[in-house]
């Protein structure tokens, strides 16, 4: 049979007698769906195990409408939706095509049970414990009178406090798991001064902007709480004693190397060829931990909760960016976002927009130096 000048997606089979192990095609192959070369004549062969009952069950019904994956040597298994209907002779006709919906609703549901263990995790261990501690100290609260009573209550709230922090970047992993419903284009720097004046002016940190940064398609405050969180993250890892949260802007990338304080840190923030970074000078992250830094509940900060970077990570998704970590030229961490989709500034309207949402809101935002 000579193919059709305009195929309909998928490829017309044909069972004969219905049997679950027989397939006939009836038509030219479909490029997304090559079983051509597969044993047509031993085809339950070819299904997944797991999945033999549930196509034998819809082929003895007649009407049979049912998605399963075809194992192939060395490949990922193919899903395939097999959609056909019993003749008055018993075969059973009908099409066989790429389940690409079935595909994703899988997916879906795996990303979807990732994150309930994850939650599951938290639940059952992270929060237990500080519940535990406040649960004990007002237990034994009752049992001290004065000073020695008041010593244990604090030592409950600061447990409950903990819980409360816990409980609220668990709520914002959870939210920022969520689409970009909506971008528009914004001035990186306005959101980089945005964050650091929340996260880093009060800090022993100082910001070093490397000059100019891009303008870019983004959820403004999404990517600003991310900035936060990697704020914080450098400052809590790096920061002792030193700095007074100031703001300095560079040129050049190579003046970021410059000798700092021992007891504090600095943070740079930079343009890619395709995005941005934010680097420290700080202890740095090992290469055989950066994979992990993601992992929710991933933390090396005594105080920390260990969902900092998790988000980030769920932001940076979220816009279709991608996100890794590597080393500073100063020798720290260095987190790097490509994929970014930039506009290029065509003079002075970065200045513009800077000044625009500056009257929006956060006043307090630092400037360069």
């Amino acid at each position: 049979m000579s193919p059709r000048a305009d195929p309909r997606p998928g490829v017309a089979y044909r069972r004969p007698d219905g049997d679950p192990s027989r397939v006939v095609l009836e038509s030219a192959g479909d490029p997304a769906l090559p079983i051509e070369d597969l044993p047509l004549d031993a085809w339950l062969e070819v299904v997944h195990p797991e999945d033999r009952d549930r196509l034998r069950a819809e082929i003895d019904d007649g009407d049979v409408d049912v998605a399963y994956r075809i194992d192939r040597d060395g490949d990922d298994p193919t899903w395939v939706h097999e959609h056909g209907r019993r003749t008055e002779d018993g075969d059973v006709i009908g099409y066989l095509l790429p389940a690409y919906e079935r595909i994703e609703r899988q997916r879906r549901l795996e990303q979807q049970r990732e994150r309930l263990e994850e939650f599951a995790s938290v639940v059952s261990h992270d929060l237990r414990n500080p519940l535990s501690v406040a649960v004990g100290n007002l237990e034994l609260a009752r049992e001290f009178d004065g000073d020695d009573a008041v010593e244990r209550i604090d030592r409950a709230h600061d447990a409950l406090d903990r819980m409360d922090e816990l409980i609220s970047d668990l709520l914002s992993l959870a939210r920022e798991g969520r689409s970009v419903e909506a971008t528009a284009e914004a001035d990186l720097r306005v959101i980089v001064d945005r964050a650091w004046a929340t996260v880093g002016r009060t800090a022993n940190a100082e910001l070093v902007v490397e000059e100019p940064l891009p303008r870019i398609e983004c959820d403004r405050n999404r990517l600003r709480q991310a900035f936060e969180n990697l704020f914080r993250n450098a400052i809590e890892h790096g920061s002792d004693d030193g700095f007074d949260g100031g703001v300095a802007t560079v040129d050049d990338a190579a003046d970021t190397d410059r000798q700092v304080d021992p007891d504090g840190v600095r943070v740079f923030v930079g343009r890619t060829d395709d995005g941005f970074y934010v680097a420290d000078d700080g202890p740095g992250i090992p290469e055989e931990h950066r994979e992990e830094v993601f992992e929710p509940g991933h933390t090396t900060a005594e105080e920390g909760t260990g969902f900092g970077l998790a988000i980030v990570e769920r932001i940076v998704e979220a816009h279709g960016w991608s996100a890794s970590v590597a080393e500073s030229h100063a020798g720290g961490a260095r987190f790097e976002f490509a994929g970014v989709k930039r506009h290029e500034d065509p003079g002075g309207a970065a200045g513009d927009d800077a000044a625009s949402e500056a009257t929006a809101g956060d006043t307090g935002s630092p400037s360069a130096e």
